[in-house]
């Protein structure tokens, strides 16, 4: 239901809700991955959602051992109605 357009992964957890948010289904993109497909991005078109992407961070704590914690960044998408086939 909401996937990457250029990967065809599902989207999972918060993004799901993130997505479902924009009232839109099917396919998203980042700015690169629409390039690569071969579309463009009209000049002025925001993106629709800014999804996060789950990263491990390893903190060394003071006793030596080490922690693994949980963080994100965020990335914008655009669904592929927003974009424009390059050379349509």
């Amino acid at each position: 239901m909401y996937y990457n357009e250029k990967t065809k992964k599902p989207y999972q957890g918060k993004n799901i809700e993130i997505l479902e948010a924009t009232g839109l289904k099917g396919g998203f993109m980042t700015f690169n991955q629409a390039r690569e497909l071969g579309y463009k991005v009209p000049k002025g078109v925001k993106c629709i959602a800014k999804l996060t992407r789950p990263m491990e961070e390893f903190k060394v704590q003071a006793d030596g051992s080490s922690k693994v914690e949980m963080s994100g960044r965020k990335f914008p998408v655009w669904h592929k109605s927003q974009v424009e086939k390059v050379g349509a």
